[in-house]
């Protein structure tokens, strides 16, 4: 790149596809930690409602919350 062209930057979001499943590692599982999940659920669960997204942070616990248990 010089000075005398113009640069271009391209943006890339890695959104896995629908039917993805997020594992988790069954020793880590319990009554207070999220088990394995939808992402797409989770990403319109997090996007449906914009009051969700104020405390970002809090986005997954509540979700698994509501969740019912994924089969393996």
């Amino acid at each position: 790149m010089s000075r005398d062209k113009d640069g271009v930057s391209i943006a890339v979001f890695v959104i896995p596809n629908k039917s993805t499943m997020n594992k988790t590692t069954k020793e880590l599982i319990d009554e207070q930690h999220p088990r394995d999940f939808d992402f797409m659920k989770f990403f319109f669960f997090a996007f449906s409602d914009p009051a969700r997204r104020i405390d970002s942070g809090r986005l997954l616990y509540d979700f698994a919350a509501l969740s019912p248990p994924v089969s393996n």
